[in-house]
């Protein structure tokens, strides 16, 4: 009776899972909206002139738009774009580049008063180097507000996970004099990735396999790290694809790690923050635990992020237990109620303490989008459920 009561509970959850897996979805969005949320004045959101000749003044007495009015020599041109430090309109406190991995395209709700249309460079600047990137040809920008949309496609990976920039840049229009600029919305979009590796630490892969992994805190866990938040005590192991290796010290808390976005560290997270990782259900490890001494046993483990400017969320707290045997196991988590996912600082593992040195190794870190169920596997698990609650009564 017991069993069959745990039967009809699984398959209650099983359909309540598959279906709201779609409510997680969220990384195409908005970026940019200016309807003041969360600012009790307008507020610009760091828009600023980045480059050209004209002059202009900014500002966001409308809300839900960007005004810019060209001040200077009639006409000239002028590049508007976020601030460099500036995640997004939603993340008030978070820095770095925006991640905008696995997506098509921006959209630019933009317009303009002049009398003809106005050729626009639509761009970014990617990556830490602040590379300059054209998102697609000019485009002829209409008198009056409409949407354009560019492509991201021909981003590489590196730049489309850091884009320090979201800008247009508006082309002499000499014959049409100064106008003034509105800008409504800018967004991201498309079919988002269903499967993202993080960090597989392969061979050939960022900073010799580390792949811009640190030791967060519990540092002196790791043998030979300096007590730094580095990767000192860190290494590659290049067995197989290639993993993540470092030694547990017996009789510590366990050592927490920490990712970025996949790309080098460079000394510091602020080179490969923030991911968005808004799109996914789970995230699974694959991880090893080794005794050099064969003492056997097991080892916890629990998963957690940093957000929106490192707010620490732990996930599923109760952790999971890695079998110490050397070989590797595979470990999912699930994401659901956790906050601020599309600005996330930093993703970490952290090991709970054990008696004897561990030999550890990370071969990846994966996150994945539950898939939508059938119609047809949808009457299976209702089905299935009933036959269940039938045969407890």
């Amino acid at each position: 009776m017991v069993a069959r009561r745990v039967l009809s509970t699984s398959v209650v959850v099983l359909v309540l899972t598959v279906c709201s897996a779609s409510s997680f979805a969220q990384a195409p969005s908005a970026l940019y909206t200016w309807d003041a949320s969360g600012n009790a004045t307008p507020n610009v959101e760091n828009w600023v002139k980045n480059f050209g000749t004209n002059t202009v003044t900014i500002d966001n007495n409308t809300p839900g738009s960007l005004t810019i009015v060209e001040t200077g020599t009639a006409g000239e041109d002028i590049a508007m774009s976020d601030g460099a430090n500036r995640v997004r309109e939603s993340a008030l406190n978070a820095s770095g580049g925006t991640d905008v991995t696995g997506l098509d395209y921006l959209e630019f709700d933009i317009g303009h008063t002049g009398a003809g249309p106005i050729n626009v460079q639509f761009y970014v600047q990617a990556s830490t180097g602040f590379t300059f990137a054209a998102l697609g040809p000019d485009i002829a920008v209409q008198p009056g507000v409409s949407t354009y949309q560019v492509p991201l496609t021909g981003l590489a990976a590196d730049h489309a996970v850091y884009l320090r920039t979201i800008g247009f840049n508006a082309r002499d229009h000499l014959a049409l004099g100064n106008v003034t600029w509105t800008l409504n919305e800018v967004r991201a979009g498309g079919t988002p990735l269903t499967t993202r590796n993080l960090n597989t630490h392969d061979t050939g892969t960022a900073e010799g396999g580390l792949q811009g992994a640190i030791v967060n805190f519990d540092n002196l866990a790791v043998q030979g790290n300096d007590g730094g938040q580095n990767q000192t005590g860190l290494s590659h192991n290049a067995a197989g694809t290639g993993s993540l290796q470092w030694t547990d010290v017996g009789g510590s808390n366990g050592a927490a790690m920490s990712w970025g976005n996949g790309t080098a560290w460079n000394g510091n997270t602020f080179n490969n923050r923030t991911t968005d990782l808004s799109n996914y259900d789970t995230v699974t490890v694959r991880i090893s635990a080794d005794d050099p001494l064969d003492g056997g046993g097991t080892v916890g483990f629990n998963m957690f992020f940093q957000t929106n400017n490192f707010a620490f969320q732990s996930v599923e707290g109760v952790g999971q237990n890695i079998i110490i045997d050397g070989g590797f196991q595979e470990f999912t988590f699930s994401l659901a109620g956790l906050a601020n996912m599309n600005v996330v600082d930093l993703t970490g593992l952290n090991l709970f303490s054990h008696a004897q040195n561990l030999i550890i190794n990370v071969d990846n870190i994966q996150f994945n989008v539950v898939p939508e169920p059938s119609s047809a596997m949808l009457l299976t698990i209702a089905a299935v459920g009933l036959a269940a609650r039938r045969r407890i009564r």
